[in-house]
């Protein structure tokens, strides 16, 4: 792998790629991460911190990752239940900033608005597939 990243990679040629990147209203997409992250929680994310620590010791790296770092502390008396919800939640949403700040570099890039899982995007992502593959042709 050390190689591979020495040498760097080959850019891919003879091929026309199409990126299409979702950009959901910020809002609707941090109400989301908070949804998600309590229900982490509220669906047993820290009794399956304590098996997993048990089993495979709490120092194991993946114990450490968003969501399980703050159920530990929750297990170690470190934070209330509620604590580590809020901090996985802004943990979250932070990450959700560095991930749209990363993917904004990115030249050439079909942006569409709204979340993939919308009629209305998913039919502005097919005429972005169709547009391009009609200049294509």
């Amino acid at each position: 792998m050390t190689e591979s990243w020495r040498t760097g990679r080959q850019t891919l040629q003879g091929h026309r790629v199409l990126r299409i990147g979702i950009d959901p209203d910020r809002k609707a997409l941090y109400d989301r991460i908070n949804l998600r992250a309590a229900a982490m929680f509220h669906q047993g994310l820290v009794e399956e911190t304590r098996r997993l620590s048990i089993k495979y010791g709490e120092a194991a790296r993946p114990l450490t990752s968003l969501g399980y770092r703050q159920a530990m502390s929750v297990l170690s008396d470190q934070m209330s239940l509620p604590e580590a919800v809020a901090y996985a939640q802004q943990g979250h949403r932070n990450y959700a900033k560095r991930q749209m700040t990363w993917f904004r570099r990115e030249r050439e890039v079909h942006w569409i608005s709204g979340f993939g899982s919308q009629e209305e995007f998913l039919h502005q992502a097919m005429q972005a597939i169709d547009d391009h593959l009609g200049a294509l042709r």
